[in-house]
């Protein structure tokens, strides 16, 4: 007759111990990320395709420009929000072969109101502001200096990006009569 006996089993308090505390060296060991990695959502960031210029209480967001490159038109594309109390008017300009030129049209914004570069609106397509020639290839920048009827001014690099995808159809009237 064979006898058998029960090993000796561990009570079950020093695996919960030991359990317990890989639990707590885990989540030590995890949350020191936090102290070394600031904290992304209280960072100001673009999180679209362009960039963002302030001008006093004009906001430009999603400013790029849309282009074959290399020499061919272009047109801007992005968003000017007013944020004052009285209509502003925006110009946009571009450095030329070393000189500062106006990029047409002129637009007009009112208090608290918003308007598309690329002319689309709600109500229709309206005039987009255009580059005759765009000195950059797409994937380069080009520099773009926002000045507000306000008096304020200022500036940022603007991507050059192909009229594909979201902006197939922005295509510069320029561009077509040129064709």
């Amino acid at each position: 007759m064979i006898s058998r006996t029960a090993a000796p089993q561990l009570s079950p308090r020093p695996r919960r111990l030991a359990a317990a505390g890989l639990a707590l060296a885990a989540a030590l060991t995890l949350s020191a990320c936090q102290i070394s990695s600031p904290v992304t959502t209280d960072m100001n960031y673009d999180p679209a395709d362009g960039v963002s210029v302030d001008a006093g209480d004009v906001a430009v967001r999603d400013l790029l420009v849309v282009s074959e490159g290399d020499g061919a038109a272009g047109v801007v594309s992005g968003l000017v929000v007013n944020n004052a109390t009285e209509p502003a008017d925006v110009t946009l300009a571009v450095n030329t072969e070393g000189q500062m030129v106006a990029l047409s049209p002129t637009v007009s914004v009112a208090p608290g109101q918003s308007v598309r570069l690329d002319g689309a609106s709600p109500e229709g397509s309206g005039t987009p502001v255009e580059l005759p020639a765009v000195e950059a290839s797409p994937g380069g920048i080009v520099t773009i200096v926002v000045q507000t009827s306000l008096g304020d001014a200022d500036s940022g690099l603007a991507p050059v990006v192909l009229p594909q995808g979201p902006y197939g159809d922005l295509v510069s009237s320029t561009a077509d009569s040129s064709s």
